[in-house]
């Protein structure tokens, strides 16, 4: 399946100067009461990649980040170091006791075991060096912050720094954040420290904190943009969508579309029509999706030549509908004029080739081929579909 998505790696190359990675971070190869052992015996503290094999962000940082001398350096300096898999061996257990979830999660432990620091997700060279000194500081370890938080009743620029922490090493924290903004004063909820907190952090659309925001979007727009809290409440509403979605709890998804739909929210409509997309689209319901994607399209405004030209593709791959297919064509026309690379016009090729439009295919692919040569993109599949649309009669 052709994917149109591109990353761009840039190298740049220095005349006369070389500069090589020779170390990497030494990880221990024996068990994990080995590396506490020797943990304790060298006075340092453990850390460990908590990675799986099918995991893409583990992989990228064994290769870019942990065989770089500046992180080597670092690691090796200071800590027992330990790869485990957390689905395999002794990985399990080790997942289970500390509730590893997410991937990869880097943990920083005592040499008793104890959990003090972790992160999750790929970073850079410099952010993995800085979460391992983050980790050895007793003020901003994780287990600081959490015992910081106690019982819920701090200032917000502690509770800032919890939820922060928390979000960064993939917890949940629903129930502490009601618990702060329980003990909030309502005069103190529009506080800037207290906005930035629900800003970045509240994400249920079901919450108390949720209610009040929505209760009082007009005095936040005054103070930190109508566009700011307009983009919260979207972004709160679609993760409620997307979550329920995922759990196939579709009463409940009903229940959040007629919430969303009364909220008055400028773009309601088109975050429902995305949902019903990915829905249908999981389903594999693509009478549906066809209809949603056509609905979605038409309020679009200004269009997007990346959407357009992906759901383009889309209707190429999944649907048989000579309408729908004339629909995408379009689509795909205005993707062109709007962004006349190489993929736009390989959809609209491939489209009319599905059309059985062989002079029009032959056009566009030969186009196609042009501006991949141009920008140096791979034509492979488009030079294989015109040999298709060639074979035609």
């Amino acid at each position: 399946m052709k994917k149109h998505f591109f990353i761009l790696f840039v190298v740049t190359f220095v005349a006369g100067i070389s500069i090589a990675q020779n170390r990497s971070i030494e990880f221990e190869h024996g068990t994990f009461a080995e590396a506490l052992a020797k943990a304790k015996k060298e006075n340092k503290m453990i850390f460990i990649d908590c990675y799986t094999t099918w995991c893409g962000p583990c992989k990228w940082m064994a290769k870019n980040i942990f065989t770089n001398d500046t992180a080597a350096d670092f690691y090796n300096k200071n800590f027992v170091n330990a790869k485990i898999d957390m689905e395999n061996g002794e990985g399990i257990e080790l997942a289970k006791k500390y509730g590893i979830r997410a991937y990869p999660t880097l943990l920083y432990l005592s040499s008793d075991g104890t959990q003090l620091h972790r992160i999750c997700g790929a970073g850079s060279v410099k952010s993995f060096v800085a979460d391992g000194e983050d980790a050895m500081s007793p003020n901003k370890q994780l287990a600081t912050v959490v015992a910081s938080f106690g019982d819920g009743k701090v200032d917000s620029k502690t509770a800032s720094a919890y939820f922060s922490k928390l979000d960064r090493a993939c917890q949940t924290f629903d129930l502490e954040m009601n618990t702060y903004f329980s003990s909030v004063k309502e005069s103190d909820m529009l506080s800037r420290e207290n906005w930035e907190i629900i800003y970045k952090h509240v994400n249920d659309y079901d919450s108390k904190v949720f209610q009040s925001l929505e209760s009082n979007k007009e005095s936040y727009a005054k103070r930190y943009t109508s566009d700011s809290v307009e983009s919260k409440v979207n972004q709160v509403y679609a993760n409620g969508l997307w979550t329920t979605s995922q759990k196939k709890n579709m009463t409940e998804y009903e229940l959040i579309k007629s919430k969303l739909k009364k909220s008055k929210t400028v773009a309601a409509e088109k975050i429902i029509l995305q949902s019903d997309i990915s829905i249908y689209q999981q389903s594999q319901d693509w009478t549906k999706y066809a209809s949603a994607v056509s609905e979605y399209l038409s309020k679009s405004q200004p269009p997007n030549p990346s959407e357009l030209n992906n759901y383009a593709w889309a209707f190429y791959e999944n649907i048989d509908d000579k309408k729908m297919l004339e629909k995408a064509v379009e689509w795909s026309k205005k993707s062109i004029e709007l962004n006349p690379d190489w993929a736009s016009y390989d959809t609209n090729a491939a489209l009319l080739f599905k059309l059985g439009k062989k002079s029009e295919a032959q056009t566009m692919a030969k186009k196609a081929i042009e501006k991949a040569k141009e920008t140096g993109a791979d034509a492979k599949e488009t030079e294989a579909l015109l040999e298709k649309i060639d074979a035609l009669k």
